[in-house]
């Protein structure tokens, strides 16, 4: 990229050196994206035989399979959106991305372990039981106010789980709370 003077009108538009590769050439930073991307179609066209049991005789969106399926067909558009932006390069004082030297790894690693620990705890204490208690840990560890975090957890807890169990009726297992 070329960051002298060339009469550009607005920020952030891409101007091309000779130093720049063709759109065409494939990279591999595309490689992963692509395998990426292929990986969850795979997976999603899979996934009825992935869920045992699979009911088939279920509405499609009380279906087991249906958030696994949206998620995974979330990847692979992404996927095919990710390979199209990167047709060609973008400079790193051009990009839009957030910067990962500001990222606390302590944090980043305590709400993978807090994530976890949720997804255990959802089968034996219930889907509006543990996702309360996960929320308001992860408020504690990320250092937000008690108001926020006990107003943010019941209220998102209880929205989740009105929209997960009660409307998309998906099963979570019988914990010993709700």
């Amino acid at each position: 990229m070329d960051f002298g003077v060339d009469g550009r009108i607005g920020l952030c538009e891409k101007v091309k050196s000779h130093s720049e590769a063709p759109p065409w050439v494939w990279t591999w930073d595309k490689t992963v994206v692509l395998l990426v991307s292929l990986a969850a179609a795979a997976v999603l066209m899979t996934t009825p035989q992935l869920i045992t049991p699979f009911p088939a005789n279920v509405a499609w969106f009380e279906s087991a399979a249906f958030f696994p399926r949206v998620t995974l067909a979330l990847a692979c558009i992404a996927g095919l959106f990710e390979l199209y932006q990167r047709r060609s390069a973008v400079e790193l004082a051009d990009s839009d991305e957030l910067d990962s030297s500001a990222a606390n790894m302590r944090q980043a690693l305590g709400m993978l372990a807090l994530f976890g620990l949720y997804m255990l705890a959802v089968p034996w204490m219930g889907y509006l039981a543990s996702t309360w208690v996960f929320l308001v840990a992860s408020g504690a560890w990320l250092g937000l106010s008690r108001r926020a975090t006990f107003s943010l957890s019941v209220l998102l807890s209880l929205a989740m789980w009105l929209v997960f169990v009660k409307v998309l009726k998906i099963y979570f297992g019988h914990g010993w709370f709700i």
